[in-house]
């Protein structure tokens, strides 16, 4: 699985990555970590992922989502705001507010 995941806060990004190591476990996983969607745009330019984690507070999260139009891979969206209903009408498979937790992350793993 290759993962890329926008978060400007570098704690957060580093807990979502362990997390992701955790659920996966010895298996081969790629993990790149973005601040903006400018940084995710150049990401997604030279390699696609597999799946990218949207984990922006505010409306940064909704704006990169809706701005760079990601269509290819699964979109997993955090935000500290709820965006619930957003997410449904811009068909995004997998939301939830933060505060993000391991229970949460198997969650959403488990429906990629």
């Amino acid at each position: 699985m290759d993962f890329i995941i926008c978060d400007r806060i570098h704690k957060e990004c580093s807990l979502l990555e362990t997390y992701i190591r955790i659920y996966y476990g010895n298996r081969d996983v790629q993990i790149r970590c973005c601040k903006d969607w400018q940084e995710l745009s150049k990401q997604i330019r030279e390699r696609n992922a597999d799946a990218v984690i949207i984990a922006q507070n505010g409306t940064e999260g909704l704006d990169i989502i809706t701005g760079l139009k990601l269509t290819s891979g699964k979109i997993i969206w955090f935000s500290d705001l709820d965006f619930a209903v957003q997410a449904y009408r811009l068909c995004i498979p997998h939301f939830s507010m933060k505060p993000i937790t391991l229970e949460k992350m198997k969650f959403v793993l488990d429906h990629l």
